[in-house]
């Protein structure tokens, strides 16, 4: 099996799990700030 069959994938897949990883911290700080806002709020 050609390594190039295999790379290609590889890259995708890649670069899925490091956009995944992006959005999880975005909505986590998102998350974060709104608790603070609802502390300060109460």
């Amino acid at each position: 099996m050609s390594s190039d069959i295999l790379l290609y994938p590889a890259i995708v897949i890649f670069t899925m799990l490091v956009i995944g990883l992006v959005f999880t911290v975005k909505e986590f700080s998102k998350i974060e700030k709104d608790s603070k806002k609802t502390e300060k709020k109460d």
